[in-house]
This record gives C-alpha cells, structure tokens and sequence, in this order.
C-alpha cells in the first residue's frame, strides 16, 4: 500500500511541478485544440486542449492532464501574424516545432538529439508539416 502511494505521488510530482511555474505577466500565450498525440522534448502528449506560453527562452506547454517544458530559439517574421503551432508529422509521429504568437514573433523548438532518426527522414522529403491555428 505504502509503495502504491509513493507511486502515484511519483508520478503526479512532475505534473504539480509543471503547474507551479507561473505565466509572466509579460509572456505571450495562445490556446489549440490538438487533435492527435504529439511529442515535445521526448515526451508525447495525449490529444487535447493545450496552452502555449513563452517565457524568457522556453516555452511551456499545458494540458488538462499533462504538459512539458523545452528550451526554444526567438523566432521573427513580418508575414506571420496568425498565432498557430506547427508541427512535423513522420507517419503517425508528430514533433511540436514552432509556435507562433501572433504578433510576428514565435519560438522554434530545439529538437533532442535522440530524435536523428526522424531528422533523417526530413532530409529525405517524407515529412510534413501540420499548422494548427490558435483560438
């Protein structure tokens, strides 16, 4: 008994741990419905309603359920004023690679090194991107 709850305590830390990290009054934040489970720093996501927010050089990633953090690089475009995520579908692998603010500014995920195997498959042309737009 001991042991199941020390388990369950395991495994809702990290969840309660992501949940204590505060929105900056400063940070941009949009909302997307998530049809399909996707991956953010090796770890996958269940489909869902998400909130994406920029903070300093992360970006977090929230859920009903789940979330995660991953460190990012500033994105600027002039042609990019819808607010949207951006995804890399490889079969029935999706990656987060970008998210859009909606002011011409976004942040590309920065890819774990454990991912060389679907890198390699975006050099062969086999995969593609999904956009999903704010709400």
């Amino acid at each position: 008994m001991r042991r199941q709850i020390f388990s369950g305590l395991a495994a809702a830390l990290p969840i309660a741990a992501l949940s204590l990290i505060p929105a900056t009054a400063g940070a941009e934040t949009i909302r997307c419905q998530v049809p399909f489970s996707f991956t953010v720093h090796g770890k996958t996501l269940p489909p869902g309603e998400y909130t994406f927010s920029e903070d300093s050089s992360v970006l977090l990633v929230r859920g009903y359920i789940d979330g995660a953090v991953n460190l990012t690089n500033r994105l600027e475009s002039p042609t990019e004023e819808q607010a949207k995520v951006v995804f890399e579908k490889d079969g029935d692998d999706y990656i987060l690679t970008q998210a859009w603010m909606g002011d011409g500014t976004g942040r590309e995920l920065m890819l774990p090194k454990t991912n060389g195997e679907h890198r390699r498959s975006a050099e062969n042309g086999e995969v593609a991107r999904v956009t999903i737009a704010a709400r």
